[in-house]
């Protein structure tokens, strides 16, 4: 069903809207609020400190929770949707997690959110002005902690949503294997300096704009440093980090923020949100997020109830004048008015105990720069499109073809890790002409013939190779584009999805080396997008064996890469044609 010029509203909720009288809590003198700021009791002692807005007068609201590690006083200075939202009739608490600004105890990133989050629910339902019935909003941290609450199932909690998050933690910190470096970006100008305030450290900043500012004139050297295990930036104020490179598998002991296993004692439906251009993992948590919740929730209002949202954004805050990203404007069907969606998600769920649902799936796809609406994930009426990897004219340069070719190739690249592929969006990944990464001499790039008719892809892009190294250990990583009529190669997914390093490719749980020289299968599915190919446009994937600084290169070594100080060259290969056959598969929509 497509929507091609409807706001999101009327995509989402008008239609349930306009048929339902939910009834509202009495709201005296709507318009007529007041905030104040109150403290939060928790089981240990420790108290959060929060701000609430809420209307005016007496009565008993739905309440709404926004928890968050970066100030709720520097939050309460910009976001409108806690005013909004108490204008209709919500109670919104805005929370400084523990351990940041003025809430008390120690902050340790993620550990303490489940027993903060269920207590923090629970008080906030018991409160004489509250009717019992709680949600929850916010992303990345701030949804990463509904997450955590949400498995522990408070009673309080009705509905939540969490935009622009993981469920896995793992793959939070190590993406397909590779070591996520953007943590040392949120460390040092955003939890660093109210750490060194509470210390009355003088060292360094105590705001984070003056922070970041100082940060952006050095990252860089520190991006290169080595060994990570080395890197002293963070040994006083989060010592926890060298836990983290010494934790790369996969394993129980990264379940302090993970939730995969927890989706059958969740109760409450989710909204989920998040854009083809937020980090990687975003999209492919509410992609997982949605499947388990429909298929494991602990009640059928969670699993019938649950919402998927997937536009064209980058990891932003979204409304509906942000349609342009990059060197993409997607028209005005783009933009997205969230604070409304949400004021009438909690509408439904926190003021009214059911209610049906339209389509739970709601997708941006590009090209056509529309919206469609489906009834499940993966989308119905999608078939998987072969193209295999042939050979071209040189070394460098390939094709994407529908026949595969009787002829083996072997095409090659050197990759060194001093020099690694840089992404100049990796700040907040967005769409731009890929031309200048792909005359590179270590990426190789496959394009398709100039498409006749129009083929529209929605869902996950699996690229299955057929690869060899000089290495025992390497990288490998895949980026699919679309070519415009006028030569310009436009990124369809941020550069730090489709990724994997080599030593995980038999799974994340353990690493196992290369023996050189030999041919391996690999899969490289962690990435989504949904694109329209025109008529008169090509399909275009390149591979090379880095995305700097995403994640730290690699060293090529086959030794521990926490503690590695060398980094040298490999040279990689991509087997093409002939019992070799690499591919790319592509999910896309029957005619």
């Amino acid at each position: 069903m497509t929507l091609t010029h409807c706001a999101m509203k009327a995509l989402i909720f008008s239609f349930l809207l306009s048929f339902l009288a939910i009834p509202l809590v009495a709201q005296p003198q709507a318009w007529n609020i007041q905030r104040e700021v109150v403290r939060i009791p928790m089981r240990d002692g420790v108290s959060l400190e929060a701000i609430l807005y809420k209307p005016a007068g007496k009565g008993r609201f739905p309440a709404i929770v926004y928890r968050t590690p970066y100030g709720k006083d520097e939050y309460d200075g910009y976001a409108m949707f806690p005013l909004a939202a108490a204008k209709e009739g919500f109670a919104v608490f805005l929370v400084d997690v523990r351990g940041r600004f003025g809430s008390e105890g120690e902050f340790r990133a993620y550990h303490q959110e489940r027993p903060d989050g269920y207590d923090l629910i629970e008080w906030v339902g018991k409160q004489p002005y509250v009717n019992g019935r709680v949600g929850t909003y916010g992303g990345s941290y701030p949804g990463i902690v509904q997450w955590l609450a949400l498995s522990e199932a408070p009673e309080a909690l009705k509905a939540a949503a969490p935009d622009m998050t993981p469920i896995n933690s793992h793959y939070f910190y190590y993406f397909g294997g590779a070591f996520s470096m953007p943590w040392l970006d949120w460390f040092m100008p955003f939890i660093v300096p109210d750490l060194r305030k509470k210390a009355n450290d003088t060292s360094g900043p105590w705001h984070d704009g003056e922070a970041y500012d100082d940060w952006v004139k050095e990252r860089e050297s520190w991006y290169k440093h080595r060994p990570l295990s080395d890197m002293p930036l963070l040994k006083k104020y989060a010592p926890y980090y060298y836990d983290w490179l010494s934790h790369p598998d996969k394993s129980d002991w990264w379940d302090f923020a993970s939730v995969e296993k927890d989706f059958g004692k969740m109760q409450a439906p989710a909204l989920l949100l998040s854009g083809w251009y937020d980090a990687a993992y975003g999209p492919l948590g509410a992609i997982q997020a949605f499947q388990e919740m429909k298929t494991k929730a602990a009640t059928a209002m969670a699993r019938e109830n649950t919402t998927l949202i997937l536009g064209p954004w980058n990891h932003t805050s979204i409304t509906v004048r942000k349609t342009n990203f990059g060197e993409v404007d997607f028209g005005p069907s783009a933009g997205f008015d969230f604070d409304r969606v949400l004021i009438d998600w909690f509408t439904i769920h926190l003021k009214k105990e059911e209610a049906p649902m339209p389509d739970p799936v709601s997708v941006f796809v590009m090209g056509a720069n529309e919206w469609k609406t489906f009834s499940d994930w993966p989308v119905p009426n999608i078939e998987s499109t072969t193209f295999y990897l042939a050979a071209g004219a040189d070394n460098k340069s390939g094709k994407l073809v529908l026949q595969l070719s009787k002829k083996a190739k072997t095409m090659s690249y050197t990759f060194d890790p001093n020099n690694p592929v840089y992404d100049k969006s990796f700040e907040k990944s967005y769409p731009f002409d890929q031309r200048e990464i792909e005359a590179r001499e270590d990426v190789l790039v496959f394009t398709s013939e100039v498409l006749e008719e129009d083929i529209e892809v929605v869902g996950l892009v699996e690229a299955a190779l057929e690869v060899s190294s000089s290495a025992k250990d390497t990288d490998f990583h895949i980026v699919l584009c679309d070519v415009y009529p006028d030569g310009k190669s436009i990124n369809l997914s941020g550069l730090d999805a489709g990724y994997l390093r080599m030593r995980y490719r038999e799974g994340l749980e353990r690493q196992v080396l290369m023996e050189p020289e030999k041919v391996y299968p690999i899969s490289i599915d962690n990435m989504a997008t949904a694109n329209l190919f025109k008529a008169g446009h090509r399909i275009r994937l390149y591979i090379t064996s880095s995305s700097f600084p995403h994640y730290d290169p690699n060293p090529n070594t086959g030794t521990n890469i926490a503690t590695e100080a060398n980094l040298i060259p490999a040279v990689n290969k991509v087997h093409v044609g002939g019992k070799n056959a690499s591919k790319l598969i592509l999910p896309t929509v029957k005619k």
